[in-house]
């Protein structure tokens, strides 16, 4: 239990005195934490869990990097809270400050920080009771908080007050801190905050500290909190922040390195997040127990939308529903700066914190969830007692409606006629000489990881046997990746593969993922960027992850699409079997347009050395039409 003021949104009068209460920090997370910095140098998360058990005075409830988190968020979240924000000061803020499985000098008990935060709270409160007294109108924590002169009037008190107490401590005091005190607890807590800090007035050790801990008590909310957190830290995070401080109105999520989205429906007064973008899709099959909340005609603005977070260049989300009438969203002064949108009929307020200079307005990037023809449901899995089977029992039909599709203006053909410009493209630039042909060139690159790149590994086979002059190479996502997005690569063991065998200058791509989610393709759908401007996926439906990097790549209109849709969607039975079925059926179809693409002007297929001729396109198609 500790001494806590509230805090609410800047508009909003709330009460000047603290409340006893307890302090939980709850978060999920999937990615990888891997280090953390402290004063510009990096920790390796193994040594940063032994550093938490000192600092925290706990044990490591799991080895786990998700439960180091954790950890580090107990050390950011203390705003309205000074016996944690000098613990916050004290650990991280010092430029002493370090990461060490085995400190040298013991950090104070959460008892000890609570006696030395007396200090603040003490002059806290005098600066309240005088402010209060000039206007009673006035929120005083949030007069404080946005006024840097009154920031400072309580640091130089503060100051004050801690010079004097920690000038008085005997000199065996400050050389062994872990010593008993007749001056009692609050001796004790000094005597162990003098062997951190020094008090001489030429030093600034102690100034600087208490404007931390000052910073850190007004500053560090839920959202900036998850901002520091960030900042610091290297890994791949797509993590949900809540605090038993704020969880009655507001909670907060992150991306980077790892996929997260938020799906908001109004009509059912429910908000669902998760990494998978189809997770979240959950909310469209179920009614609410009690019926939904909007009755009546629906209007537009009650349709479910989804918002994914930005992965790659890292972004934060705060949600803030507010509270007892305070309607305005609770966020400290450094992000006050950021925009506040509306969404679940203006009831939740929408707070994003980018971390790239990218920028596009919130209504552009919702992803409209319900009467949208390209969003499919999830499937029931009650609905079928052996799911197997009815994966098996799809197959004809599934391939029956890629075939009709492809003859019909959909999405895919739309894809194949803008993949038929790149091979024009890509040919005629053959035609005229101006690729280098060797051994290393890549016309087309196929990848994708396991299955679906079992089945990618055929289609390129085929293609190659029929045009054995254009350069088709099929490579794992994950071996690109070691290759071409770490610092140092990593070599292709027993592959021939490597960043000198492989001339990549604007090939053509094709990402074969039935999810669309795996992290390989859709960390290559990224990296890939670099090296092509043409790049296609081949994915079981129009809204996957890697669909949403090629849409925000090129223009998210049906004339620029760059993705092919086999229409399976999620599948909840284990074994592959309709999900290859569709992909080979997909991949026919499109081996045949990039063949027709080819051999349709006699320049192409003769560069391209092809074997295929008219005769044997005809011959092609009959075969997949009878198999229908």
């Amino acid at each position: 239990m500790l001494n806590v003021y509230t805090f609410t949104s800047s508009s909003s009068m709330s009460s000047c005195r603290p409340r006893r209460i307890g302090v939980e920090n709850y978060i999920t997370h999937n990615g990888d934490f891997e280090f953390f910095k402290v004063n510009g140098k990096y920790y390796d998360v193994e040594v940063v869990q032994q550093w938490l058990e000192k600092v925290l005075d706990t044990c490591m409830p799991a080895t786990v990097d998700s439960a180091a988190i954790a950890g580090v968020i107990d050390l950011l979240r203390t705003q309205g809270s000074f016996a944690l924000s000098v613990r916050y000061a004290l650990c991280l803020t010092l430029s002493s400050s370090k990461v060490e499985e085995d400190p040298a000098v013991s950090y104070p008990s959460m008892e000890e920080y609570e006696e030395i935060a007396k200090t603040f709270e003490n002059a806290l409160n005098e600066q309240l009771e005088i402010n209060e007294c000039e206007n009673k109108s006035v929120n005083g924590l949030e007069y404080i908080s946005s006024c840097e002169e009154k920031r400072a009037e309580l640091v130089g008190t503060v100051v004050q007050l801690l010079r004097t107490n920690l000038e008085v401590l005997p000199t065996s005091k400050k050389t062994n801190v872990l010593g008993e005190s007749s001056r009692g607890k609050k001796c004790t807590a000094m005597g162990r905050l003098g062997k951190f800090i020094s008090s001489d007035e030429e030093d600034t050790d102690l100034s600087n500290f208490v404007q931390a801990v000052v910073d850190a008590f007004f500053d560090n909310d839920l959202l900036h909190s998850t901002r520091l957190f960030l900042n610091d830290s290297r890994g791949s995070f797509g993590i949900m922040v809540a605090s038993s401080l704020d969880a009655h109105r507001q909670t907060c999520f992150a991306a980077r390195g790892q996929t997260l989205s938020i799906a908001f429906y109004p009509k059912k007064g429910l908000i669902c997040y998760g990494s998978e973008q189809a997770a979240v899709k959950a909310g469209l099959n179920y009614d609410n127990p009690g019926g939904n909340i909007v009755q009546g005609i629906t209007r537009e603005a009650d349709n479910a939308t989804r918002l994914d977070l930005d992965d790659l260049g890292g972004e934060i989300c705060l949600l803030d529903w507010g509270f007892a009438g305070d309607s305005e969203p609770a966020v400290s002064p450094p992000n006050r700066n950021l925009m506040v949108n509306k969404l679940m009929n203006n009831c939740v307020n929408v707070v994003l914190l980018q971390q790239s200079d990218t920028f596009k307005p919130l209504s552009k990037r919702l992803t409209l969830l319900e009467n949208n023809e390209f969003i499919k449901p999830l499937s029931r899995s009650e609905d079928s007692i052996d799911l197997v089977l009815k994966d098996i029992q799809d197959i004809p039909g599934i391939c029956a409606d890629i075939q009709n599709d492809w003859r019909s203006v959909g999405l895919n053909r739309m894809t194949a006629w803008n993949l038929a410009r790149c091979i024009q493209t890509r040919m005629r630039a053959h035609v005229d000489g101006n690729i280098k042909c060797h051994g290393n060139t890549v016309d087309i690159l196929v990848t994708g990881c396991e299955v679906s790149l079992w089945v990618a590994e055929q289609f390129c086979s085929d293609l190659q046997k029929s045009f054995p002059q254009l350069f088709v190479k099929s490579v794992s996502s994950n071996k690109l990746l070691g290759l071409f997005g770490q610092e140092l690569a990593m070599p292709c063991t027993g592959f021939p593969d490597s960043a000198k065998t492989l001339d990549l200058k604007d090939p053509i791509v094709i990402i074969v993922s039935h999810s669309g989610g795996t992290f390989g393709p859709l960390a290559c759908s990224n990296l890939l960027q670099s090296f092509s401007s043409s790049i296609f996926a081949v994915t079981s439906e129009w809204d996957t992850q890697i669909g949403k990097q090629l849409r925000s790549m090129y223009s998210d209109d049906l004339l620029s699409s760059r993705i092919f849709s086999t229409e399976v969607g999620v599948r909840p039975a284990e074994p592959c079997s309709v999900s290859v079925a569709a992909t080979h059926q997909l991949l026919t179809n499109i081996y045949g347009h990039i063949a027709i693409t080819i051999i349709s002007d006699p320049a192409y297929s003769k560069a391209a050395g092809s074997v295929v001729r008219e005769r044997d396109l005809q011959i092609l198609e009959r075969c997949n039409q009878e198999g229908e």
